[in-house]
């Protein structure tokens, strides 16, 4: 088989990491499957992409998504933080 390459001409090989240029998905190739007569790169989320619409990129570890609720814990702690950090200790205005 000929080497799969992705939009910059990057080979794409099983285990590479990836990114669909169309929505900035990620993803681990699992399979390079030909279908059809065209070439297709399976991912660890079970779909197939193009490789001329995958970017080969730099592994990086996935961010744990935040709850509404969580992040609007975070903003309240930074707002009280900040309002506590601009009070004069010294009472004069």
């Amino acid at each position: 088989m000929t080497p799969v390459l992705d939009v910059r001409g990057r080979e794409i090989s099983i285990g590479s990491y990836v990114r669909y240029i169309n929505t900035g998905t990620t993803g681990i190739v699992r399979d390079i499957l030909e279908r059809e007569g065209r070439i297709w790169v399976l991912l660890d989320n079970d779909l197939m992409y193009r490789p001329d619409k995958l970017e080969v990129i730099q592994y990086r570890e996935k961010r744990e998504r935040k709850g509404k609720e969580e992040i609007e814990d975070i903003l309240d702690r930074e707002k009280v933080e900040e309002i506590e950090s601009n009070i004069d200790p010294c009472g004069a205005g």
